[in-house]
């Protein structure tokens, strides 16, 4: 942090050591709703009062830097603990090779697995794919998001209701017996999902399964994969490299009919900056458009790529405390706030939670 004054009152030493601020404040929110489920009001205690205070001095933060927030689930850098999933004006095309990969799979019409480990931006690309994908007329893209408590037919209903959706019909009259469109039968859902990719390609469309945390399929999933790969509907499973060991070791015939692509480039400086720039833009409702920052000094988005070893979810998170600290020294000092400059010192700084 630079040209910061000392905070008043000297309240530094009120933290846990070594704990982070935007920790903290995750722990405050979930006693909050702890409270509020237990049927208490938010003035019944210290943790939930609390919340206010610190909620308030976040907000203020953010409307200083020409922001209009409602809520701290709205903060920037905040995806990984208030969000199901990544706003695409966030995502950084920092491997252009992936994305020029992948898409040149996706017009060949190839079966894909994008393996990469934990937290290395794959689920920040499936739902650019999902969305850029689903409002592309050649694609009629089903989403299979929680493998592991995901039964067969319910896989093949997902192909389904995505075709439904597409605009495709289904005369479940043939059928034994249906419930909501899709035949109860796991065998007639298959069969069900065999003749819906024949009509969508018979429109010259793509039936697409994209499958996320291959790692944890099931195995009595693998079949109906394949199954539906056989039927015309092309699979696009992401995952870890564990993942990938176990569709070989379990479904070696799957295996060998996907295009895979092994590890996504890591954040390096310039990545960081960019989501910076991005997430600033965002937050303030503007439209990215390679606008520059002032908050984070060079030194500290090096320090961040750094740190997150090129993670882009450690990336964010670290991103996320430094905004956090940043915040509390503007509250503390009353400085203006094109005074305030994120720099790497700042995470050294400790700060109470109090006045």
């Amino acid at each position: 942090m630079s040209n910061d004054s000392p905070a008043r009152g000297d309240a530094a030493n009120d933290d846990q050591p070594g704990e982070r601020i935007g920790d903290v404040v995750e722990r405050i929110r979930a006693r909050r709703e702890e409270s509020e489920e237990r049927g208490t009001g938010d003035s019944d205690g210290v943790i939930a009062d609390q919340l206010d205070v610190v909620e308030n001095r976040l907000l203020s933060f953010t409307r200083a830097l020409g922001a209009d927030l409602d809520d701290v689930s709205e903060l920037p850098f905040t995806e990984e603990a208030a969000q199901d999933e990544m706003p695409s004006a966030l995502y950084v095309r920092h491997d252009e090779v992936l994305l020029n990969q992948v898409t040149s799979w996706l017009l060949q019409d190839q079966h894909i697995g994008l393996v990469s480990p934990y937290g290395t931006g794959k689920t920040a690309f499936r739902e650019v794919a999902l969305r850029d994908l689903r409002a592309h007329d050649d694609f009629v893209v089903a989403h299979v998001e929680n493998p592991r408590d995901t039964t067969p037919r319910q896989l093949y209903g997902e192909v389904l209701e995505a075709a439904y959706d597409a605009g495709y019909e289904l005369d479940t009259a043939q059928f034994t017996q249906a419930r909501d469109g899709i035949p109860w039968a796991t065998d007639e859902a298959r069969q069900a999902v065999r003749q819906m990719a024949e009509e969508i390609r018979a429109d010259d469309r793509r039936p697409l399964l994209i499958v996320d945390e291959i790692e944890v399929l099931p195995a009595e999933l693998l079949s109906p994969l394949q199954t539906a790969g056989d039927a015309g509907v092309r699979l696009f499973l992401l995952g870890t490299p564990e993942g990938k060991d176990r569709i070989a070791n379990l479904r070696g015939t799957l295996d060998s009919r996907l295009r895979y692509y092994e590890g996504i480039e890591p954040f390096d400086a310039d990545a960081v900056e960019e989501y910076v720039e991005r997430s600033l833009a965002y937050m303030r409702g503007e439209r990215y458009d390679g606008q520059s920052q002032t908050l984070f000094t060079r030194d500290a988005i090096e320090d961040v790529a750094e740190r997150s070893g090129g993670n882009a979810r450690e990336a964010r998170i670290e991103c996320r405390e430094l905004f956090t600290r940043a915040a509390f020294v503007w509250d503390r000092t009353g400085q203006s706030i094109d005074r305030i400059q994120v720099t790497p010192e700042l995470r050294h700084r400790r700060f109470g939670m109090d006045g």
